[in-house]
C-alpha cells in the first residue's frame, strides 16, 4: 500500500508541471498552455495570366524564365544560336504598268521608178573630206562645181529642191553676179522643158541627167521668151547661169557636175 502511494505521488509530480507558489500557499498546477492556433490564411485565387503580366512590357518569347543574366527592361534580347530568324517581311510593290508605246507613222517615201534613190536634204557635211583629185575643197550645199576638157569652175548658187523654187526659177531677177546660179534639183530624171516668162536677163541652161553629166547646153536664152526648151527625157539636174559663160568656159556635154544633191555622182564629193 505505502509502494502504491509513491508511485501515484511521483506520476501526479509530472503531470502536473510547473508548480506554482502563491501568496495564500495554496498550490496550483497549470498545464504548458497550447500556442493559439494562427488565423488562416484566405486561400489565393489563380492568377490571370494576363492580369499578372505588366501592360506596358510585352512578353518575351523566348526570355520565359529570369535568370542571372537576363538582360534588363529596354535591353534587347540576344538570341541563341539554335533560335531560327524569323523570316522578313516582305512588303508588296505594285507591279509596273506597261504603257503601249506611242505608235508613229511611218515616213511617206517619194515613189521613184525602179533604180532611182531619192534625195536627201543637202547640206554642209560636216566629215566631207576634200577631193584629192581636184583639191578644190568638201562640198557645200551653196557651192557647185563643174569640170571637163575646159578644165573646172566653181559656181555660188541656189537650190531649188520644190515645185514652187523651180517654178519661181529667176523670174523677175535683174541682175545676177557673174559667179552665180541656181540649181534646179528633180526627185528622179524625167523630161523637162525651160522657158523665159518674166526673166528678165539672159541665161545659159545647162541639163544633166542622175549622175550629174552633162546631157545638153542651151546657150542665152532670150528674157521674156515663152519659146519652150527641151532639155532632154533624163534630165535630174538643171544649172542656170549668166548668159555667155558656158559658151566662153567652154562647158559642153560631158562635162560633170559636183554638188551633195547628186547622189550617184560621176564625180562624187
Amino acid at each position: 500500500m505505502g509502494k502504491r502511494l509513491v508511485a501515484l505521488s511521483l506520476m501526479a509530480a509530472l503531470v502536473a508541471w510547473p508548480v506554482l507558489g502563491q501568496g495564500d500557499g495554496s498550490v496550483i498546477l497549470e498545464q504548458e498552455a497550447a500556442p493559439p492556433p494562427m488565423p488562416s490564411a484566405p486561400a489565393a485565387e489563380p492568377a490571370d495570366p494576363l492580369d499578372s503580366a505588366d501592360p506596358a512590357k510585352p512578353l518575351d518569347p523566348v526570355a520565359e524564365t529570369p535568370d542571372a543574366d537576363a538582360p534588363e527592361d529596354g535591353e534587347p534580347v540576344a538570341r541563341g544560336p539554335s533560335d531560327p530568324e524569323p523570316p522578313a517581311e516582305e512588303v508588296p510593290t505594285d507591279p509596273p504598268v506597261a504603257t503601249a508605246p506611242a505608235e508613229v507613222p511611218p515616213a511617206l517615201e517619194p515613189i521613184l521608178p525602179i533604180g532611182d534613190e531619192p534625195i536627201a536634204d543637202a547640206g554642209v557635211d560636216p566629215a566631207a573630206k576634200p577631193d584629192p583629185d581636184s583639191r578644190i575643197g568638201a562640198c557645200r550645199n551653196d557651192t557647185l562645181y563643174l569640170r571637163g576638157d575646159f578644165g573646172k569652175a566653181r559656181f555660188s548658187v541656189d537650190v531649188a529642191k520644190t515645185a514652187e523654187d523651180r517654178a519661181q526659177g529667176l523670174m523677175n531677177v535683174d541682175f545676177m553676179p557673174t559667179s552665180k546660179g541656181m540649181l534646179f534639183v528633180y526627185p528622179a530624171p524625167q523630161p523637162v522643158a525651160f522657158w523665159m516668162k518674166n526673166t528678165l536677163i539672159p541665161l545659159d541652161m545647162i541639163f544633166a541627167d542622175s549622175h550629174g553629166v552633162v546631157v545638153k547646153v542651151h546657150h542665152s536664152a532670150t528674157p521674156g521668151d515663152l519659146t519652150s526648151i527641151p532639155g532632154g527625157d533624163q534630165v535630174q539636174f538643171v544649172l542656170e547661169i549668166n548668159g555667155g559663160l558656158a559658151k566662153m568656159l567652154r562647158i559642153e556635154e560631158g562635162a560633170q557636175i559636183r554638188h551633195p544633191t547628186v547622189r550617184r555622182a560621176a564625180w562624187p564629193c
